[in-house]
């Protein structure tokens, strides 16, 4: 079952993200390559549904102006996720095995606060990360997964460099309150992931590598 889960989710995501100019599955339109050069981003929603199941979320699409390299360094920043995911309170690195990272994550905001912890694996090489919820460990949401793939983006003229930053997310709230008041406001907040990357590389430019941050995240946190 959690297989098969896994399976039709990554599934779903691989499409939503091919639309790249690098892999032409579904091509980004010439409208959507317009909004990413003024600096807006592009978002494609999905929602798939199989018996109890209930996964939301998407592909969100951002040019980012910054290398392929400090990109990558910066989604390493453990420090840095404060800023880059919303609403996240505290981001703690609780373990790693074989090059996979397993990063607690508390968000919310006064009133409610809950907590999850992501398995992370870089690929550099393939200029991606990949995250799925552990569910070993305490959560309240069913299930989650997704990726970030960055790859250059032409910059203009003697402009600084330029990526094109690809978030996935699928996630399965489960039954209950969460899912039927607050699906559609959290799958926007989740959507707005690379809009926050933007904003952060923008307030600090050449951030590199963990630690890089040093507790600056906590000015620019997505609401």
């Amino acid at each position: 079952m959690k297989s098969t889960r896994a399976l039709v989710a990554w599934a779903t995501l691989l499409v939503l993200a091919l639309a790249s100019p690098v892999v032409r599955a579904d091509p980004l339109t010439l409208a959507e390559i317009a909004r990413l050069e003024t600096g807006h981003t592009v978002t494609r929603k999905t929602t798939i549904e199989r018996g109890s199941e209930r996964y939301v979320g998407g592909v969100t699409y951002a040019v980012v102006e910054t290398s392929v390299e400090d990109l990558a360094s910066i989604l390493d920043d453990v420090g840095a996720y404060e800023a880059l995911l919303p609403r996240t309170k505290r981001a703690r690195l609780v373990g790693e095995d074989a090059g996979r990272r397993f990063i607690e994550l508390w968000q919310g905001n006064a009133l409610v606060t809950t907590s999850y912890t992501l398995r992370i694996e870089p690929d550099r090489p393939r200029r991606e990360l990949r995250f799925w919820l552990d569910p070993s460990r305490p959560h309240q949401m069913r299930d989650a997964w997704g990726f970030f793939r960055y790859v250059p983006w032409g910059s203009r003229g003697d402009g600084p460099a330029r990526v094109l930053l690809t978030y996935g997310i699928l996630v399965d709230f489960g039954p209950g309150l969460v899912r039927d008041l607050f699906e559609e406001r959290l799958r926007g907040l989740m959507l707005s992931v690379p809009e926050l990357v933007q904003r952060y590389v923008r307030l600090f430019p050449g951030s590199r590598g963990p630690g890089a941050t040093h507790g600056r995240s906590l000015q620019v946190r997505g609401g």
